[in-house]
């Protein structure tokens, strides 16, 4: 198969959201130690690439990534 077939025709802006994955409070303290662990790196990890498509140069954002849900 020819390369150029194989190209994804460009699509609508994706943002952290559409990629993140969200637990309850119930879910998250259901995890334990090495599923805490991996959702934070996957999470931490799926940021630096939305951030390096976008175009920033800046280092990780500070936040909430791969922590325990928020409250609502």
């Amino acid at each position: 198969m020819e390369a150029r077939s194989m190209l994804v025709p460009p699509q609508a802006s994706v943002c952290f959201e559409d990629v993140a994955m969200a637990f309850t409070q119930e879910e998250w303290e259901q995890l334990d130690l090495a599923q805490r662990t991996l959702y934070r790196e996957v999470t931490l990890e799926t940021w630096e690439h939305i951030v390096s498509l976008a175009g920033a140069r800046r280092g990780p954002v500070q936040g909430r990534a791969g922590g325990p849900p928020r409250n609502q």
